[in-house]
């Protein structure tokens, strides 16, 4: 089936990394470089990684002019940029009421104005050389919501929405695949935040998730990051791919409500084209 058919190498030669100082991203890069791909590898900091075909950056991707920048850098080492993985992130764990104007912008502006540079700076380019890969390290919560996630959720629904997008938009000379993870320890996300908690009694003790989840699995991100470069050498990679045993109920059960939703308006929607 054409599911498992793979993608000539030379279209996908060279991987933009950004958040690869840690987590997905820098396990990305180490993946990447053994199976014998160019990286640009971007981070804040400087990414610790010493390999021959690794470049590697500071940059701020919530700065156009930064992105800008090591993309021009990135072309100039290896000739092109084939695939773009933007893994660059930022969590919080407050109540839409407690949560913060600074950090709410702080969170939007790195998860989805982070990758929404980097990829409106590639697009010309995927576009020029007929060929492009996007990968968008989304989150379940892109898909369902948690509570104490005010900015996070938001960021994640938002590039879901653009994702979306470009997978319409961009059919002719791009490819677009968006990752959704569930909790993977080993990722630095959320890393000296408060988890919950809230000053108001109202919010004291609510449930994280519509759906109760005894334990999180110990989920695998070596597997994980696997299963998303195999995706991507496909010829025709999937629209989502979905990682964590955990993720399973969580999005069946967001189906369920949907379809819940859907069945209950469904008279109405009809109506409201009659006269």
């Amino acid at each position: 089936m054409w599911q498992n058919k793979k993608i000539d190498r030379e279209k996908i030669k060279t991987w933009l990394v950004t958040g690869a100082s840690s987590g997905i991203g820098y396990e990305l890069c180490k993946q990447l470089l053994d199976r014998g791909y160019n990286v640009v590898a971007l981070s804040r900091r400087v990414p610790e990684i010493e390999h021959e075909n690794a470049l590697c950056l500071s940059c701020d991707v919530t700065d156009l002019e930064s992105v800008k920048s090591v993309i021009e850098q990135g072309i100039s080492k290896f000739g092109k940029i084939d695939v773009l993985s933007n893994n660059a992130g930022l969590s919080s764990y407050k109540t839409t009421e407690e949560e913060s104007p600074e950090k709410m912008r702080q969170v939007m502006e790195t998860n989805f104005w982070g990758s929404y540079n980097t990829i409106y700076e590639l697009l010309p380019h995927f576009r020029g050389n007929h060929n492009g890969t996007i990968v968008n390290m989304s989150s379940e919560c892109g898909l369902i919501s948690r509570s104490f996630g005010a900015a996070y959720c938001s960021s994640k629904h938002a590039l879901e929405g653009l994702s979306s997008t470009l997978w319409l938009e961009t059919k002719r000379f791009c490819r677009v695949l968006t990752v959704e993870l569930s909790h993977f320890p080993g990722t630095a996300l959320g890393v000296g935040e408060k988890k919950g908690g809230s000053q108001f009694k109202e919010y004291r003790g609510i449930p994280w998730l519509a759906i109760d989840i005894k334990n999180n699995p110990n989920n695998n991100i070596i597997k994980a990051v696997k299963f998303i470069i195999d995706e991507v050498e496909k010829e025709k990679p999937q629209r989502r791919l979905m990682l964590g045993k955990d993720i399973i109920p969580k999005i069946a059960y967001e189906i369920k409500l949907l379809l819940k939703d859907l069945k209950s308006s469904k008279k109405r929607a009809s109506d409201c084209a009659k006269v």
